[in-house]
């Protein structure tokens, strides 16, 4: 065998393994059209990117501001109260679940502590638990009595409540606070004149609730 010869052998060495990795590497291409991006989720023109249901757009995080019309109705609801339990009372009814609604409805108990200076307490001048509010409005029938409540302010004999028109609030979202008199009506007539602060919020269930209620006579 002469040089030539030697020198094509040599040559098809060399070619045939290459031929042969060129085509096993056709046969695992990545770029693999079966492999592309036509199998992947199809994007809609409703998601712009942005899920539906993310809890950033929802209703849960929406502000429901207190406004003014709810105050009025929550303090017409609170001298309706005071008047209700008192009428109980002086009319052998149960005025004791009165009261304990009127408490419940209208005062924070249940979401925690409310900031409660009654009117003539001086012993316990701060009351921060519903014992201590209950004890100032039915005095002997509460659960936990404080001597100086004696039978309780509500039980005494109230015919009408008026918040008078120098009101004034601050309101901010679903928080407000306000200060004002108050006119209470007793039974011959006579007039107690007190001054008040109050701060509500907004319960889980919608409602507006007491969370500071301080209460005073005018100095003179």
């Amino acid at each position: 065998m002469n040089k030539r010869s030697l020198k094509k052998l040599w040559l098809l060495g060399l070619i045939v393994p290459i031929l042969f990795l060129a085509a096993c590497d056709n046969g695992g291409n990545e770029e693999d059209p079966a492999d592309s991006d036509a199998t992947a989720a199809p994007i809609t023109a409703t998601d712009n990117g942005e899920n539906e249901d993310d809890p950033v757009d929802s209703d849960a995080t929406a502000i429901n501001p207190i406004t003014a019309a709810e105050i009025e109705a929550f303090q017409l609801a609170w001298g309706e109260g005071l008047v209700r339990i008192s009428t109980a009372f002086n009319n052998d009814e149960d005025y004791v679940d009165v009261a304990v609604a009127v408490l419940e409805d209208l005062y924070g108990y249940d979401y925690g502590a409310v900031l409660f200076k009654p009117t003539i307490a001086s012993d316990e001048p701060f009351r921060l638990d519903w014992d201590g509010a209950a004890s100032y409005f039915i005095g002997t029938s509460a659960p936990q009595t404080i001597d100086e409540d004696g039978t309780g302010f509500a039980t005494n004999v109230w015919t009408n409540v008026e918040f008078q028109d120098d009101w004034t609030y601050v309101f901010n979202g679903e928080t407000a606070i306000g200060m004002g008199t108050v006119v209470i009506t007793d039974g011959d007539g006579g007039e107690t004149t007190v001054h008040k602060s109050m701060a509500w919020f907004r319960g889980t269930d919608g409602n507006i609730r007491l969370q500071l209620h301080h209460s005073s006579v005018p100095f003179e």
